[in-house]
């Protein structure tokens, strides 16, 4: 039953998104803004292509998680990018997934209710490693000191590579099992 209620969770989420984009394209289209239409569908296509090579990394819980993050969160705003040739990162699947549960939690406990929060989180597959790109625009109300014990609990593996007001980029490297 739960995986019933789950799948009709999605649809009803995939629905709502896609007439978001249709609005998006019926406004824009009464405006005869057409660059503004080209430029959507290109966003979304490209959102698509993400969504299809995220699920090649054959770490379902962690897919799970991404694809849905911006369904349950109200204050920040999750993009995925994915460059290379993908590999396989199931034997990382736990690891990955509580790195990317934690520091979403950390930047979304952080972040201020007046701004529009983002995270860009890149995938970068190379020969033997893939390295992530937790990249947070924003507004943060915290400082690179609050990261110090998170860091140093994910060494060497995590590194703090910039922290202010308004930015905060963290590197993440899995290497090739």
């Amino acid at each position: 039953m739960t995986n019933q209620l789950d799948v009709l969770k999605a649809l009803r989420q995939t629905r709502h998104d896609w007439l978001n984009v249709m609005q998006l394209i019926k406004g824009n289209l009464a405006l005869k803004r057409y660059d503004r239409i080209e430029e959507i569908i290109d966003q979304v296509t490209q959102q698509s292509i993400c969504e299809s090579k995220i699920s090649e990394i054959q770490a379902a819980s962690v897919v799970y998680f991404l694809l849905t993050y911006n369904w349950f969160s109200t204050k920040m705003k999750l993009e995925i990018d994915v460059a290379g040739d993908i590999f396989s990162l199931e034997k990382e699947e736990i690891q990955l997934l509580r790195l990317c549960e934690e520091i979403t939690e950390k930047l979304t406990i952080g972040s201020s209710t007046d701004s529009e929060n983002h995270l860009l989180l890149t995938f970068l597959f190379t020969d033997n490693k893939c390295e992530m790109t937790f990249d947070f625009q924003g507004t943060l109300e915290m400082k690179s000191e609050d990261w110090h014990q998170f860091i140093k609990d994910w060494e060497p593996d995590v590194k703090l590579v910039e922290m202010s007001k308004h930015e905060c980029v963290l590197i993440a490297s899995f290497t090739r099992s």
